[in-house]
């Protein structure tokens, strides 16, 4: 992961850049741009990062993220076996949040539209039944040009402000630590994190790796975060848990040390901690709601 912060290409400095990609797999990693962004996964599925949120992302999942916050869509490893007809498909909208500033933003008819915008600093996923209004409004405004693809663009905005099937997903500590300007340093660590989660981390090896001793690092991270190392840590580890668990291929034991657990007890109580439920109350509760 040696690239943070991504340009997009060239043919992306229009306001608006619309992608239709079919791949073996998202090979893109943990980055920012100051363009925010629309996906929409119509095959794949995998663990999304947003900030410090770490949740599993399947066929027909939608998110929303705003501009210069990091973020990470990771297939899964199976994608990138080159399994003759697993590929992966996504929509995606590059654009420019300057388009809604100056005297456009001030109209009453845009409070709703700057909202979301705010919002959208700490990533939203939509759920239910407005994911397949924004997906059916995404495949038109591939096929438009010009002044529609910014007419088509603001509908959807639109859309996404009013309905409440939606989700904030990074949390106000990451989002105040990513406006400081001790954020690169902070980072290194956060990627760290996500790129070792499911092996042994320990806190001298994630301290060194800003020069700190480990009693200053955790005061350091607890300062910047509200959380503690280990309390972020095991967040991205239940994220990706639950993606596992969502799966139904392995049993809670082997979830438990595939997701960078050491016992199943342990995995057992911070699960419970994090969700709210047990990971077997989780597969029931998933399964009440499909």
């Amino acid at each position: 992961m040696d690239e943070f912060f991504e340009k997009l290409p060239k043919e992306a400095e229009f306001c608006i850049n619309c992608l239709d990609v079919d791949v073996p797999c998202l090979l893109v990693p943990w980055h920012f741009h100051p363009e925010t962004e629309i996906i929409y996964v119509e095959k794949g599925t995998g663990t999304r990062f947003v900030g410090d949120h770490a949740e599993p992302f399947g066929e027909g999942d939608i998110g929303l993220t705003g501009a210069n916050l990091p973020h990470v869509w990771r297939s899964d490893p199976v994608y990138r076996e080159n399994i003759p007809g697993l590929t992966t498909h996504v929509l995606v909208v590059h654009f420019h949040d300057t388009i809604f500033k100056g005297p456009l933003a001030v109209l009453p008819e845009m409070q709703g539209i700057n909202k979301l915008l705010f919002e959208s600093q700490y990533g939203i996923k939509f759920f239910g039944s407005a994911r397949e209004n924004i997906k059916l409004r995404m495949e038109e405004m591939m096929k438009t040009t010009g002044i529609e693809k910014i007419l088509r663009l603001i509908g959807i905005l639109d859309f996404m402000s009013k309905t409440e099937e939606k989700q904030l997903l990074a949390s106000t500590g990451y989002s105040k630590i990513r406006k400081s300007a001790d954020f690169n340093r902070f980072d290194k660590v956060h990627r760290f994190m996500i790129e070792n989660f499911q092996g042994s981390i320990s806190l001298e090896s994630v301290a060194d790796i800003i020069g700190m001793t480990p009693t200053s690092f955790c005061r350091y991270f607890k300062k910047h975060t509200s959380k503690s190392f280990h309390t972020v840590l095991n967040e991205i580890r239940i994220g990706h848990a639950c993606k596992l668990l969502i799966e139904n291929k392995m049993n809670i034991s082997g979830i438990c040390y595939e997701s960078g657990f050491s016992n199943v007890s342990n995995f057992n109580e911070q699960f419970k901690k994090i969700k709210g439920y047990s990971p077997s109350q989780f597969i029931k509760h998933r399964q009440k709601q499909a």
